[in-house]
């Protein structure tokens, strides 16, 4: 599948997101909507070259289309990853924007902003080890004074990536701040691949905003997909339809969390899929009344029977039913 018929059916992509973007996560978006672009966690081309067997790389047959992103800096490392996960992928990204130090240290992420010829010579790794489409993601630049995005992304499209993501901040922001969608625009003037936006969409009005702003291809759904699966979903319904959908009752976002619990279980087993859900327990009761301490208690529960009670018990005293 080429690029330009995955944007013929969609222009909302889940961001990807490491520890987040699972095999569940994307079941979950994927039941919500059948035309998204799915995108697994970040998978390092190290790991993977050392070990195969993972469940970052587990995925169903109604997935697609749905990119699997690469990170490292070894370029034939790169290119071995790729070709290991062209049968499961639609598109191979390669991550060129991750921030956190330990994978900035590694020389990874954005990290290859600051070097561009290293970056030139994965992508053109990658692009020769595999027939799907590939695309990268990226920053502004390594700091507010190293933006450099435009003269990357043009060098990305030589080396041959048919698609890019573009977070609106630079590596030193991190997450804080607010994402420049008017910079994604500039590079979006001066591209001649299709770019999606991303950074700070988490509502249909936000994406809507963004895509004024930005002109970008599509939009690359992060943190606000979290705790509401049909975002995603819903932002597609306004783009094609220019209807907006209501957001989830509180009863449907407990009731998409008991799931997306039970489904953690069956992937990971008890024990473990119980500590791996902690970090979306925020997300979903984010916006009811005396939520932090409904969370500082859901993050330390280890009985299953236990955290279903205090869900219940949440929207039991929730009588309206809505979220401030």
């Amino acid at each position: 599948m080429e690029i330009k018929d995955i944007l013929k059916q969609t222009r909302v992509s889940l961001a990807p997101m490491a520890g987040i973007t699972d095999y569940v996560l994307r079941s979950l978006i994927r039941e919500q909507s059948k035309t998204c672009i799915l995108t697994t966690e970040m998978i390092s081309s190290e790991a993977l070259h050392n070990v195969k067997e993972t469940d970052m790389t587990k995925r169903d047959d109604n997935h697609s289309p749905v990119i699997y992103q690469l990170s490292g800096h070894k370029p034939e490392l790169m290119a071995e990853g790729a070709k290991y996960l062209e049968s499961m992928a639609d598109v191979i990204d390669i991550n060129m924007g991750c921030p956190v130090n330990k994978v900035v240290k590694g020389q990874d992420g954005s990290a290859l902003m600051r070097n561009p010829s290293l970056a030139y010579d994965i992508v053109q790794a990658v692009k020769e080890s595999v027939s799907i489409p590939v695309s990268v993601k990226f920053r502004l630049g390594y700091t507010q004074q190293e933006m450099n995005f435009v003269p990357f992304g043009q060098y990305m499209q030589e080396a041959g990536a048919e698609f890019i993501t573009l977070h609106g901040r630079t590596r030193n922001q991190m997450y804080s701040g607010k994402a420049d969608w008017k910079k994604i625009r500039e590079l979006k003037n001066n591209v001649d691949i299709p770019v999606f936006a991303n950074g700070d969409v988490v509502s249909v009005e936000t994406a809507a905003e963004c895509l004024e702003e930005s002109d970008a291809d599509g939009v690359a759904i992060g943190r606000g997909a979290l705790g509401d699966v049909t975002l995603i979903s819903r932002i597609e319904h306004y783009l094609n339809t220019g209807e907006k959908l209501p957001p989830p009752l509180l009863s449907e976002k407990i009731e998409t969390m008991k799931k997306h619990l039970d489904m953690e279980i069956a992937l990971r087993g008890e024990k473990v899929g119980l500590k791996f859900v902690r970090k979306f327990y925020p997300f979903y009761i984010s916006g009811v009344p005396n939520a932090a301490k409904y969370r500082s208690k859901l993050v330390v529960m280890e009985d299953y029977n236990e955290i279903i009670e205090a869900l219940d018990f949440i929207l039991k005293n929730n009588t309206n039913n809505l979220l401030i």
